[in-house]
């Protein structure tokens, strides 16, 4: 909505760089306390973080380009235009826990552990990180009559281009046909699960109970979200469930698999 929050000389500050980047700050933040919580050394986050950042970075970069493909290689310099939007969260997430796995396991230091304390700081992450998305026009839903929201013409965001492009709206509109506003409601789904996720701590019995309950509850709720957010290949398996959708019951499955097999091996311990 507010692609650009200011410029200095001839040098725009986008507001989805500046979100994505305050996320990044939060969530290191949150883990070096939790780290420091439960006598890890909080300088470890530090380290890891590094590598979770490149690969959130690329892989997200990655999976947007991969949805967008045939506009990048019409307009290939522009997959480089990081500050401007387009990251997929799913991307995003996969390449950063490979690489941050990475780092742990080289490292000799407790998997599970680690990812307890880094599950809160995505929720977190993820909350900040799609208001982003919101103030730059990306991620955006279906059109609504009832229940959208107009993005105006300013700086030409993501959806009024796609709507142009799709003969929605004339050249020259002042603003777009109303949207559902899907990346609001994955940001305050975000914060609810950072929520739920320390209230949950006093419940954790094994290492990995928080990650994969924040596994669990992204996938329903990505999953819900998935129903309303605009897609331009409206691709669907089985002609059902979208790509992301399919992945999510896949993640949730694995996740109930690791959950019974961390909970006995706790309960033998």
């Amino acid at each position: 909505m507010y692609r650009i929050l200011f410029i200095i000389g001839s040098f725009p500050i986008y507001s989805y760089g500046v979100m994505i980047a305050l996320a990044f700050i939060a969530g290191i933040l949150f883990a070096m306390k939790e780290a420091k919580r439960i006598g890890e050394n909080p300088e470890r986050i530090l380290d890891i973080s590094l590598y979770v950042i490149l690969g959130a970075l690329i892989g997200g970069r990655l999976g947007y380009i991969i949805f967008h493909l045939d506009y990048y290689l019409e307009n290939p310099i522009k997959i480089l235009y990081f500050r401007q939007g387009g990251l997929a969260f799913l991307g995003s997430f996969i390449l950063a826990f490979i690489l941050g796995a990475w780092y742990v396991s080289r490292n000799k230091l407790s998997f599970w552990k680690y990812t307890d304390i880094a599950a809160p700081s995505v929720a977190i992450g993820l909350g900040i990180g799609r208001i982003g998305c919101f103030l730059n026009g990306c991620c955006f839903g279906v059109v609504s009559e009832n229940y959208g929201i107009k993005f105006p013409s300013l700086h030409m965001p993501p959806v009024y281009l796609q709507q142009l492009n799709d003969g929605l709206i004339a050249s020259g509109s002042s603003c777009t046909l109303p949207v559902i506003p899907t990346q609001l409601y994955s940001s305050l789904y975000g914060f609810l699960i950072f929520f739920i996720l320390l209230w949950m701590k006093k419940y954790k019995k094994y290492d990995g109970f928080l990650f994969l309950n924040f596994l669990i509850l992204y996938s329903i709720s990505r999953f819900t979200i998935e129903f309303f957010r605009f897609y331009e290949n409206n691709f669907k398996v089985f002609n059902l469930l979208t790509i992301t959708q399919t992945i999510l019951l896949g993640v949730v499955l694995v996740s109930l698999v690791f959950m019974y097999i961390l909970m006995k091996k706790s309960k033998k311990a």
